[in-house]
């Protein structure tokens, strides 16, 4: 028994003995691994860069963390190589006295000279494959990558946070990437979610009504004075009863009178010969609403492209009174130019695609963004922008319907909502892109049609208010040092137009159930920037040849004369105080509610398309080889139309010919014009 016990005495110190043993090594073994893991994660932190700004404020209030097998799609964006040449480019390519003058890029050649070599995009997407993602597509200016969040993480040295119910989620600091991929990766897209789009038009709670069926189908030529008299009836009919008596308001004709449109229009200048406005959408849209709003405002038939930015359409959705609204009143301002309608499951590819199809001049953009992080701005969007600008492409963005307000994240980080301090739309201060706010005003009518301008002021009215301030993020640009506070940012407006959906309203055909309906009243600086692209193809055509970023030119036109000279209306009165956020003042000069002012079209396009000198750009980096144009630009500023700058108080009672002849969308830059439209006035 005593054998018995000490070998079982003996078995059990053995046990303990090799259990100590054990775990003592293992012990030692997991402090070997994490001690040679954390050597590796010090290791690569020492040799990793952060891209600043990449992430947004709203992962402070995520608290959980995002499912490890969550998949993401992973935007690599490059920033450009030879940046201070690009800079000094853009400069040159606005210099009336540089040999680069309107000597734009095509897309290839913009890459060629600023997009990334094919060793850097190749030796970053073999960084990204060693990490697990699995590669879609890749070009000079970016890569889309396949991961999951676990495979994001790790490749990034981030943290991805989620919601609660992990429908929201965002990286909850700037990724990392290899030392040797510092200054190549520009930015990182797709780690988070929170960022949202949402568009600025502005419609007050009026009823609506469909067009009696003989009013559905109106001529789109007038023929005789009768025929035309009869169709006034018809129409001021149909409107005073679908007005209800709330009195008069815009269409087109009067835009045409108040502005000081109808000298252009008469000479020919329509937007016709060149190439087309590019509308940028979220939303797919009712051909049959846009053919009626045309035909009820006797325009010329609308050439149309829809291109589909990411191969499928998202559909029609919330947003399709944007796309009716830009699409409607882009056409009215011009009305031979063929419009092509970018429509994204995403905005953001919508923009990306229209600027890098370089197909129309002109590029309107009538929404606006929250819940981006900063590089979402600087980087991500201000690439397209800068690429656009170099192409000859001019950029209207709005610069929103809440005042000084703007929009914000809300905290569950699931859409915009109205801000409680001071906001500007970071797009519309892009300084490669015109910033447009809005204005209201108290028009007088005779015989139910305008009969010429009026002071103008801020808008702000019980249905919102123009955008404006200073940008967090973008640094004053030359163009504003002279004319904008002396506040070191970015200022926003550059210019306005009428945008209130009560002073003076503007009508506008909605989809109601697949069937169009004229509708009063709609607005917003969303109508304003439509309304500006259009305004830029008439100069485009007296120019001949894309406008680019009009920016520059437009500065120096306000400090050089006065608005007889210039065609720039300032507005004067008025504030952007929204939401208890006190905003800012119209005054004499820039204000940060208008910008410079609104425009008497005629004036201002031949002014703007004149070939008066600009300011010489600081040269603060030297210039790189002379540009090949592209075939969509000549370097002739002969125009071929000059409109008489004076305009008539009184109303036309006749009206001349439609155009019949559709212009079609060719890459031209000839500047004949095709026909004389006055028509659209609005009938009570």
């Amino acid at each position: 028994m005593r054998d018995n016990h000490r070998s079982i005495t003996q078995t059990r110190h053995d046990l303990i003995l090799i259990i100590a043993t054990g775990l003592a090594l293992g012990l030692a073994t997991t402090f070997a691994v994490f001690s040679a893991s954390s050597a590796r994660a010090q290791s690569t932190a020492s040799q990793s860069a952060a891209v600043p700004g990449n992430h947004p404020a709203a992962a402070a209030n995520l608290s959980s963390r995002a499912s490890a097998d969550r998949p993401l799609t992973i935007r690599i964006g490059f920033a450009f190589r030879n940046r201070a040449a690009l800079t000094r480019l853009l400069a040159d390519q606005q210099d009336p006295s540089s040999p680069r003058y309107h000597q734009w890029l095509t897309p290839a050649q913009f890459d060629a000279r600023f997009g990334r070599t094919g060793a850097e995009v190749g030796a970053v997407k073999t960084w990204l494959r060693s990490q697990g993602f699995q590669v879609r597509h890749s070009t000079a200016r970016e890569i889309t990558a396949d991961a999951t969040v676990a495979e994001a993480e790790s490749a990034f040295g981030t943290t991805i946070a989620a919601s609660s119910d992990d429908a929201v989620f965002a990286n909850t600091s700037d990724p990392a990437v290899p030392a040797e991929f510092a200054g190549i990766i520009g930015s990182i897209d797709g780690l988070d979610n929170t960022i949202h789009a949402q568009s600025m038009a502005i419609r007050p709670p009026h009823g609506a009504v469909a067009l009696p069926a003989n009013m559905a189908i109106a001529p789109r030529t007038i023929g005789s004075k009768n025929s035309a008299a009869r169709v006034m009836v018809q129409l001021a009919s149909a409107v005073t009863e679908f007005n209800n008596g709330s009195g008069n308001a815009f269409g087109p004709g009067d835009l045409y009178t108040f502005y000081d449109e109808t000298p252009l229009l008469n000479a020919g200048t329509n937007g016709g010969g060149g190439d087309c406005i590019a509308i940028v959408e979220d939303t797919d849209y009712l051909d049959a609403a846009v053919n009626s709003f045309n035909s009820t405002f006797s325009l010329p038939a609308l050439t149309v492209t829809r291109v589909q930015a990411d191969a499928t359409s998202p559909g029609i959705n919330s947003a399709e009174n944007e796309a009716l609204l830009d699409v409607e009143w882009g056409h009215a301002v011009a009305p031979n130019a063929p419009i092509s309608v970018y429509i994204g499951t995403s905005l953001f590819d919508a923009i990306s695609r229209a600027v890098t199809d370089n197909t129309c001049g002109t590029i309107s953009i009538s929404y606006g963004f929250c819940g981006g992080s900063s590089s979402f701005y600087t980087s991500s969007l201000d690439s397209l922008f800068v690429k656009a600008a170099a192409q000859g492409q001019s950029v209207f963005v709005s610069s929103g319907d809440q005042g000084a307000a703007g929009i914000v994240l809300n905290g569950a980080g699931t859409a915009c909502v109205v801000g409680t301090s001071r906001n500007v739309s970071e797009m519309a201060a892009d300084p490669n892109v015109i910033g447009v706010g809005g204005t209201q005003f108290s028009p007088v009518y005779s015989s139910s049609s305008d009969v010429g301008s009026v002071a103008e002021s801020a808008w702000n009215d019980a249905a919102g208010s123009t955008g404006g301030g200073a940008s967090a993020l973008f640094t004053k640009p030359a163009f504003q040092t002279a004319l904008t506070p002396a506040d070191g940012h970015r200022d926003v407006p550059d210019i306005a137009l009428g945008s209130s959906p009560y002073s003076p309203g503007f009508y506008w055909t909605e989809d109601n159930g697949g069937v169009p309906v004229l509708t009063c009243c709609i607005g917003g600086t969303s109508i304003a920037a439509p309304m500006w692209a259009g305004l830029s193809k008439l100069i485009a055509q007296l120019s001949g040849a894309r406008l680019g970023n009009m920016n520059p030119r437009l500065y120096q036109l306000a400090a050089s004369g006065s608005s007889s000279q210039t065609g720039i209306r300032d507005a004067t009165t008025g504030n952007n105080t929204y939401n208890g956020v006190a905003g800012f003042s119209a005054g004499v000069g820039y204000d940060q509610t208008t910008g410079l002012g609104t425009a008497d079209m005629a004036t201002f396009a031949a002014a703007f398309a004149s070939s008066g000198p600009l300011p010489t750009p600081t040269p603060t980096v030297s210039a790189t080889p002379t540009a090949t144009r592209t075939a969509t630009s000549t370097p002739t500023a002969t125009r071929t139309a000059t409109p008489t700058p004076t305009k008539t108080a009184t109303p036309k009672k006749t009206r001349t010919p439609t155009p019949t002849k559709t212009p079609t969308p060719t890459p031209t830059t000839a500047a004949t014009p095709t026909a004389t439209p006055t028509p659209g006035h609005h009938h009570k």
